[in-house]
């Protein structure tokens, strides 16, 4: 997976940045002391070293790039000390080394950078000014053990790095699936409705009926309705909330069968008294209340989209054993293609998240919906 790297560069990199610059000082200083004695190597040291420090400030927003330069950086310090007929000082500049190798094996884009700079820094400790021939073996073996250690946990950074951008990601993917559920919850039923509503009143135009200015009238209504839906859900995605009449309000329930009969559809009704409708309304958790609204909304969306002129619907909404039973069944076509869209989809993703069921089976004569929700949510709470 692909690891996002720093756009700016991190405060924590600046005084990094700053330090290095520090030690280059030192080194400047010490080649302006050697400036009789073996100059142009200490001069060459300090050169080298000011590269080194030049690119600590970016080793996370272009770790390649600034590893790669301090690599040629060091390469070049270890073939000067190699060539120099005495040994020169230890440079401090050398501390960058393992710390430019964690940022390249954390953030590269491509993971194989972090082994790969292991070797390269190993290769290039062994002709550093600090490996003298006396101690070769034991300074060798600080030097792998150091470069081992950063590579390690790089490697670990990254990994948790990658499992936490997986998370986003998910997250991510997650929220978008929730919002077209929504927006097709929200807005599906509605323009459907629009829609039957509309061709209703093209029909009655024709025959220049009275009944126009009714239809149109509940043409208005429902766009209403819908934009009043719209501006809720855009509140939700803007910061959470809003100050509109809440989206999962049992209110609706009966402004949806309304709908249908002024579809066309001949609508029998079983539906809770409203005083036990503002009970459900005060009692149950959102999603249980949305969970019904939608289940209600997406079959008679499905009824008055297919199921063709002369329909009837008898729907039926009760309690039993603390569950919520929802009961839908019409007259009417039977589409071929039943329960494959994606607004039953959508429902049935709803059910089980609230820990429902939904059956949609063809009958004899049209379609049967059934649910069964929880009055709680799974995990208990109110």
């Amino acid at each position: 997976m692909m690891i996002a790297m720093h756009r700016t560069v991190p405060r924590t990199d600046l005084v990094l940045g700053i330090v290095a610059l520090l030690f280059t000082g030192l080194s400047w200083t010490l080649a302006a002391m050697s400036i009789r004695d073996h100059a142009i190597e200490y001069l060459c040291l300090a050169v080298f070293s000011t590269g080194v420090a030049a690119a600590v400030p970016v080793r996370r927003t272009r770790p390649v790039t600034s590893f790669a330069i301090t690599c040629v950086m060091f390469g070049a310090m270890a073939v000067t000390a190699q060539l120099s007929p005495v040994y020169l000082s230890v440079e401090p500049i050398l501390l960058f080394a393992p710390i430019s190798l964690l940022a390249v094996t954390e953030y590269a884009r491509s993971w194989w950078w972090g082994p790969v700079g292991l070797v390269i820094g190993i290769v290039v400790s062994l002709g550093s000014p600090a490996v003298r021939m006396e101690h070769f073996a034991w300074s060798v073996t600080y030097h792998v053990v150091v470069l081992a250690a950063e590579y390690l946990w790089g490697s670990r950074r990254r990994a948790v790095r990658a499992a936490h951008e997986r998370d986003l990601a998910a997250a991510r993917g997650n929220e978008r699936a929730r919002i077209a559920a929504e927006l097709h919850d929200v807005l599906g039923h509605t323009l459907v409705a629009v829609r039957a509503q509309a061709g209703a009143g093209l029909v009655i135009a024709e025959r220049r009926g009275e009944s126009t200015a009714e239809v149109l009238r509940t043409v208005a209504e429902i766009t209403k309705d819908a934009l009043g839906d719209v501006r809720h859900l855009v509140g939700l995605l803007r910061d959470g909330h809003d100050g509109t009449a809440s989206a999962d309000s049992f209110a609706d329930l009966r402004d949806t069968v309304r709908r249908a009969r002024a579809a066309g559809v001949t609508v029998e009704e079983e539906l809770p008294s409203d005083v036990e409708l503002v009970v459900w309304q005060q009692t149950w958790p959102a999603p249980i209340r949305l969970a019904v609204l939608r289940v209600v909304r997406e079959a008679v969306t499905n009824v008055i989209k297919h199921a063709g002129p002369g329909a009837s619907m008898r729907v039926r909404i009760g309690r039993e054993s603390g569950n919520c039973v929802v009961v839908i069944e019409n007259t009417g076509v039977v589409p071929r293609n039943l329960g494959a869209g994606r607004g039953l989809a959508g429902l049935r993703e709803r059910m089980s998240s609230v820990g429902g069921t939904l059956e949609v089976v063809p009958t004899e004569s049209g379609v049967r919906l059934a649910a069964r929700i929880p009055t709680r949510t799974p995990d208990g709470y109110p």
